[in-house]
């Protein structure tokens, strides 16, 4: 209620207001007075230019307690969270791309000015103006006790994270009860060679299985170790599959994937793994192949299920070797530098869905060697490959589909009725040993 009113109504007979009604007015009129004033200070373009540049991951890092680190990829980076008691590194997480952070305890989220507003206790035209002193936008006059703390010196590179190769070893067994194993060798009508192939895949890439107990049930995971090119296992990727052969979604299970470091981390194994002293630095599924066959082309796919599959159709030999990227975003200069370090000659093999995008990855990495086949997922795909197949999809489709070989001269006469004189004459045979 304005002063103003007070005053009338007292000149009219009326009760006079009490002291601290009087000053409770005038409080109220100046506070209002003063967000008038800020609020007609602060453009609108220059609030909307500040929440274009302003970054996540710079605005938290101001804050050392945070103690913000980034992950393996650079899709997010995780630290301490500043809005609980926080005892578990990792829980608090800031993704760049969106810009925004969140804590997986707290539930505290939000973008850069949500963090200033909640961890300096700062209005919004002050958060504004923080991040306009930050990064040297003038916003207005109105000072603020804010001076954007010096650029902190880069801290030299962690080591990476080595693991030890017996924990491969150990994780090579129990393949038997794997729902992707059993689908590759029971679901696929493979020819005699490509399954003859099968046991030698799956060892050669050091494909595991593992049972992850907890407290509503067992989980089991197929497991794939990303070795790199000089043998060290780095991490492992756990993935859990469909009788069909499907991998399972997230919408159909809360607990579908998971990472060796994560496994370690969470159950608290530090002489593994310790954040603090080793980095997680991922490499393409079946780098370790490179030194087995050094003179192969590479013929890189997305998934590790589509290498294993293609590696079993085709064969890893002196001319060529599958690997995987485990992901379109790990399609960089930086995860194909052992292929372009060895000038090794390199064919990309994309999803169907995946064309564009990798054909605009291939063109950044910018390697003279580096080429891409999509013809398997044009010219060879059928509707029922479904829009997101890959090649492996398609081959195994084709395999599939395929006329069984003939046993009996009768079946020969059956699939090639043309030729049905020409036996009869030369009263020919199969051996079936052969």
């Amino acid at each position: 209620m304005p002063p103003a009113r007070f005053w009338r109504g007292w000149g009219k007979g009326q009760a006079s207001p009490t002291r601290a009604t009087r000053t409770h007015a005038r409080l109220c009129f100046t506070i209002n007075l003063l967000i008038l004033q800020v609020m007609a200070k602060i453009r609108q373009d220059i609030i909307d230019h500040i929440l274009d540049i302003a970054k996540i991951e710079e605005v938290v890092a101001d804050f050392p307690s945070v103690k913000l680190k980034k992950q393996a990829g650079g899709v997010r980076y995780i630290g301490v969270c500043p809005f609980h008691d926080d005892k578990g590194y990792g829980n608090f997480s800031v993704y760049p791309k969106e810009n925004v952070y969140k804590c997986f305890k707290c539930e505290a989220a939000g973008d850069p000015v949500k963090f200033l507003m909640e961890h300096e206790k700062l209005s919004f035209p002050d958060a504004i103006r923080w991040l306009g002193k930050k990064y040297n936008v003038e916003v207005d006059d109105v000072p603020l006790n804010y001076t954007p703390p010096p650029p902190r010196p880069t801290p030299p590179p962690l080591p990476t994270l080595w693991l030890p190769r017996n924990m491969v070893r150990q994780r090579m067994t129990g393949l038997e009860h794997d729902n992707l194993v059993r689908y590759i060798r029971e679901q696929v009508q493979w020819g005699n060679e490509q399954r003859a192939r099968i046991p030698h895949v799956l060892f050669e890439y050091c494909v595991g299985h593992s049972t992850i107990r907890q407290q509503y049930g067992d989980h089991e995971f197929t497991v794939f170790w990303q070795i790199d090119a000089e043998g060290h296992p780095r991490t492992a990727h756990y993935m859990k599959y469909k009788e069909n052969g499907h991998r399972l979604k997230e919408n159909e299970g809360k607990y579908v994937t998971d990472w060796m470091h994560s496994l370690l981390t969470r159950g608290g194994y530090r002489n593994y793994y310790d954040s603090d002293r080793q980095e997680v630095r991922q490499c393409l599924f079946g780098e370790h192949l490179l030194k087995r066959y050094p003179k192969a082309t590479v013929k890189l796919v997305e998934s590790e299920k589509t290498a294993i599959l293609m590696a079993i159709a085709y064969g890893n030999n002196a001319t060529q070797v599958w690997l995987a990227c485990c992901g379109a975003s790990n399609l960089t200069r930086e995860r194909l530098k052992p292929l372009i370090d060895q000038k090794r000659q390199v064919i990309l093999y994309p999803d169907r869905d995946g064309v564009k995008l990798w054909k605009q990855k291939a063109e950044a990495i910018y390697y003279d060697r580096l080429t891409i086949d999509t013809k398997p997922v044009k010219e060879w795909w059928r509707e029922c490959d479904g829009p997101k197949a890959d090649i492996a999809d398609v081959v195994v489709r084709m395999i599939n589909q395929a006329p069984p070989k003939p046993k009996t001269i009768g079946e020969v006469m059956e699939q090639v009725p043309v030729i049905r004189p020409l036996i009869e004459k030369l009263n020919l045979t199969i051996d079936n040993n052969e």
